[in-house]
């Protein structure tokens, strides 16, 4: 099963992942993805922006994110992030968690 990340509704295929953690919630982490040019749009977009996001994928949610620095090849963009809060759980184990997360949103607009 490939490996994905959901940024702001995207969904980016992801090659390969790394995750530095620290001692608080905070950590550092790198994604590799092919470079193709709607993720790149996107990306960069969100690099010139300065503003934080929240990234979702299979092996992780990352809260509070900004981009360090984007390296690009013909072939590969590497990206390199930061973090204020690294859940580095497998969606798995997520699971309820955010199945009781869209339940409660959907009682409070009822």
């Amino acid at each position: 099963m490939q490996n994905w990340i959901k940024l702001d509704g995207a969904i980016f295929y992801i090659k390969d992942y790394s995750a530095q953690l620290s001692i608080g919630s905070h950590a550092s982490f790198e994604i590799k993805l092919e470079n193709r040019k709607d993720y790149s749009d996107i990306l960069f977009m969100k690099f010139e922006s300065k503003s934080k996001f929240n990234l979702i994928g299979k092996q992780f949610e990352a809260k509070g994110v900004h981009i360090k620095g984007i390296d690009v090849n013909q072939n590969q963009l590497t990206i390199s992030l930061r973090c204020d809060i690294l859940d580095n759980r497998d969606i798995s184990e997520r699971r309820e968690e955010i199945i009781d997360e869209v339940l409660n949103i959907n009682k409070k607009t009822e």
